[in-house]
């Protein structure tokens, strides 16, 4: 075994219940000791004359096309997730906090706070099966939540700490199984419901950075637990790892030598298919990836597909990455405020799309050519990548969009910002 510590899986069952649809009517859980809640724009009851900060609010309320808005955070929203199958998301920010609401109703219901962490909630969402909610934060706490009454209720399960900061979460899409990266390198593989170690792998000599889990390539037949499971991680020291769970072996390691280039290593996207990932900079680049061998299949210069001339350092970081499922086309979104198409057959740029401020997440619609993206001047985007149409703007925030999710097959988005508020666009 090379750098992993290994336990067997032990199944528990949980009892198999279906979740609450839009038709729900759902009961609004209040938080103790706080006041009832009012619109944004409330002015109080004053009658003041209204000043230039005042103007700014009221342009800004004109201008917001949302639907409904969650505002119970009083800090930056950094997790955004939505349930596979409930109108249900979880927000989590740096007030320490989570919550789990619905985001179907004009006024959205909350249904539980997610309390119990001492550090920003940074990552997770709910799992695969929609039974959990699993989050983690930079306290270094994984923090696990069961749904009862059809979701209407969401109750604390267990919790474990392992390290100093967790840096991001990732389910295994079939299997009871997640892995969480940590910012001294090292990775963790747990089960759930019962919080059960698989195993550790060490392998990264700075943060892990992103993880995902790979398709092995076997028959869809394949039993379950007969699967193989293979976990890719990344890490700001320039290498590449792919383990096989729960024996903890490396089956490969790629490090800056075999890209001819070291450079932090920052997201990644993994193909529809399975068998290709890329892997995205922090200085402008992205490299393609075959995730059975490690074959290193393309090395894209995104700032010089740019067009752009001496983009400053700090804006060079690769912040989004998306495969399109209709079209051969890669999205690549930068800080320095743009977004490039590649063609996934040549890999050459076929167009850029230019955005108005850094971008911070990039996203197909599922069976569609339609691509979402969000930024720093607080607007949503969608466009059409077959001939770089903007195709509309979600508006409404005073400050940036740190992140977004996608639930009705891409007719509804759930944002979350800087401001510490959650829009819903329909």
């Amino acid at each position: 075994m090379e750098g992993g510590e290994a336990n067997s899986v032990t199944e528990i069952p949980v009892e198999e219940e279906e979740f609450i649809d839009v038709d729900s009517a759902l009961q609004v859980v209040e938080d103790e000791g706080e006041e009832e809640d009012h619109p944004m724009s409330d002015d109080d009851g004053q009658e003041d004359e209204p000043d230039e900060e005042d103007e700014i609010v009221q342009e800004i309320d004109m201008s917001n096309n949302s639907s409904a808005y969650f505002d119970k955070h009083s800090d930056s929203i950094f997790l955004v997730n939505v349930h596979s199958q409930a109108p249900l998301a979880v927000t989590g920010g740096g007030d320490d906090t989570g919550y789990v609401w619905t985001y179907h109703n004009e006024t959205p219901q909350l249904l539980a706070t997610l309390s119990g962490h001492t550090d920003s909630l940074v990552t997770g969402g709910f799992t695969p099966n929609g039974k959990f909610v699993v989050t983690g934060g930079m306290d270094g706490r994984v923090r696990l939540w069961r749904a009862r009454a059809k979701g209407h209720e969401w109750e604390f399960w267990d919790s474990i700490q392992e390290v100093e900061e967790v840096t991001w979460i990732s389910f295994h899409p079939t299997q009871t199984i997640f892995a969480f990266g940590s910012n001294d390198g090292s990775a963790w593989v747990y089960s759930y419901p019962k919080l059960e170690n698989l195993c550790t792998l060490y392998g990264h000599t700075t943060s892990c950075t992103a993880g995902v889990f790979v398709p092995s390539g076997q028959p869809e037949e394949t039993p379950v637990d007969e699967q193989e499971i293979n976990l890719l991680t990344i890490s700001d020291d320039g290498s590449v790892i792919s383990w096989s769970i729960p024996s903890g072996e490396q089956n490969y390691k790629l490090m800056p030598t075999q890209f001819h280039y070291e450079a932090p290593w920052i997201n990644l996207s993994l193909h529809q298919s399975g068998t290709s990932v890329a892997i995205g900079s922090a200085d402008g680049k992205v490299t393609i990836v075959g995730t059975r061998t490690g074959n290193i299949i393309a090395t894209l210069d995104v700032l010089g597909a740019t067009g752009k001339n001496n983009i400053p350092e700090e804006e060079q970081s690769i912040e989004g990455i998306a495969w399109c499922d209709t079209m051969s086309v890669l999205a690549v979104g930068l800080v320095a405020n743009v977004i490039c198409l590649f063609d996934t057959g040549s890999w050459r740029v076929r167009r850029t799309l230019d955005v108005g401020d850094s971008i911070t997440k990039i996203e197909f619609v599922p069976n569609s050519a339609v691509l979402v993206s969000s930024s720093m001047d607080g607007i949503l985007r969608r466009w059409d990548v077959r001939n770089g149409d903007l195709l509309w703007k979600g508006t409404g925030h005073s400050s940036g969009i740190l992140g977004f999710a996608l639930a009705d097959h891409g007719n509804t988005i759930v944002t979350a910002s800087d401001e510490g508020v959650s829009l819903v666009y329909r």
